[in-house]
């Protein structure tokens, strides 16, 4: 175990292992990646994996489309396979947010994301199988899909080790020292490192161990469950990659005749059982799973004849305005933090680690203004907005009670 490093990542998801990768591209040398388990063992490789831009503001938007280019581009700019599948997404709506749909994308076509407003017909003659008398619309974007995380987060971490970066594995950070208003070193359990630049991107983890160096992070924890529908033989071997807010679902196609899904951000997350970071995944509630098939089988009626194949669970930082937290903290100079993905870090995470980096070697993000996301903007009272605010929910009888 090194004594020293000019920088120290905290985190081995698709956000610290791209902050890492980043850093050593930038040119910085020495650079420490420190993972409490193993590369890409939680959210990231439990992710549902969708790559898309739909957002309701243009910062999001903006980092989503540059890691999109990432992902597409992934063996010439990182090497290997980061299992991105171009699909084509949609993002559907029911008729009470048409208008909303329309006002969205119009500000998502500003951004530069390629995304137009299609009708149900059009979304019937993409996906024959759907069921869409309840569909207002849907925006289309043709470069959408999905990737594999832990492709991802492994395929960084090694591209980060052959530009000099040391990944240490099962190494946990049980502390981060500050003395004179900056920060000076980690306590692991291994011993001291000492490094004037400390990056934590330790997901829902990450507020614990900020507290450590005397830094309050508005970081709380939210439990995701997600699961592999094994289709029938009566539908196509794939379909597009889909997030529907009118029933509060999201979906793409996984390995073989098998469906990715989760339960999408129309649920109340004070619904979802209280987080206990130290304790073991809980088994998938009941309701999820009824859940979970009436809203498949709800756009897909030959979905009725699935079953479940898998499930899974795991947590994620989440904050206020469901927005990140990406900045240098107040308290203590050099120390960074990249946390509060809310549910999207995984389609970010690489253009949050190319602006972190600028940020860090240069003192700016050039790659995307990530001023927004800055750390303070709660106590300024400027949380991030949703430009529009979609307004439909899960009908009552997709809600698993």
């Amino acid at each position: 175990m090194p004594e020293t490093a000019s920088a120290i990542v905290i985190g081995g998801g698709i956000v610290g292992t791209s902050i890492a990768h980043y850093l050593a591209a930038g040119g910085q040398s020495d650079v420490l990646l420190l993972e409490r388990d193993s590369v890409a063992d939680h959210a990231t490789g439990k992710t549902g994996g969708l790559i898309r831009m739909h957002y309701t503001n243009p910062h999001d938007a903006a980092l989503a489309l540059r890691s999109r280019d990432v992902y597409a581009g992934w063996g010439d700019e990182i090497g290997g396979d980061a299992g991105f599948n171009n699909t084509g997404f949609l993002f559907i709506v029911g008729h009470a947010d048409r208008a909303r749909l329309e006002q969205n994308v119009k500000m998502l076509q500003g951004v530069g994301v390629d995304t137009t407003v299609i009708g149900p017909e059009d979304v019937l003659q993409m996906q024959p199988f759907f069921r869409v008398d309840d569909i207002g619309g849907a925006a289309y974007e043709p470069r959408g899909g999905y990737a594999d995380g832990y492709l991802a987060a492994t395929g960084m971490a090694r591209r980060a080790r052959e530009l000099g970066v040391t990944v240490r594995q099962d190494t946990e950070v049980t502390a981060i020292e500050v003395a004179g208003g900056r920060v000076v070193a980690v306590q692991t359990a291994d011993g001291r490192i000492e490094a004037p630049v400390i990056c934590v991107a330790a997901g829902a983890w990450s507020a614990r161990l900020a507290l450590t160096a005397g830094v309050e992070l508005p970081v709380g924890a939210t439990r995701l469950f997600a699961g592999a529908l094994e289709r029938p033989p009566a539908l196509p071997e794939t379909h597009m990659t889909v997030i529907d807010r009118s029933i509060g679902t999201y979906f793409h196609p996984d390995t073989g005749a098998t469906t990715m899904m989760g339960l999408g951000p129309a649920e109340v997350r004070e619904r979802r059982p209280r987080v206990e970071l130290d304790a073991d995944d809980p088994a998938i509630p009941d309701d999820w799973l009824v859940a979970g098939a009436a809203r498949m089988v709800r756009r897909i009626p030959a979905m009725a004849e699935a079953g479940w194949r898998r499930t899974w669970t795991e947590v994620d930082g989440i904050t206020a305005d469901g927005h990140m937290l990406l900045g240098e903290t107040a308290e203590a100079q050099g120390l960074y933090v990249a946390a509060g993905m809310s549910g999207s870090g995984f389609k970010t995470g690489p253009a949050v680690g190319m602006c972190m980096a600028e940020l860090m070697l240069e003192g700016a993000a050039s790659t995307v203004d990530i001023t927004p996301f800055r750390i303070s903007r709660f106590d300024e009272g400027e949380e991030i907005p949703g430009e529009v605010v979609y307004q439909s929910r899960p009908p009552a009888d997709l809600w698993g009670e």
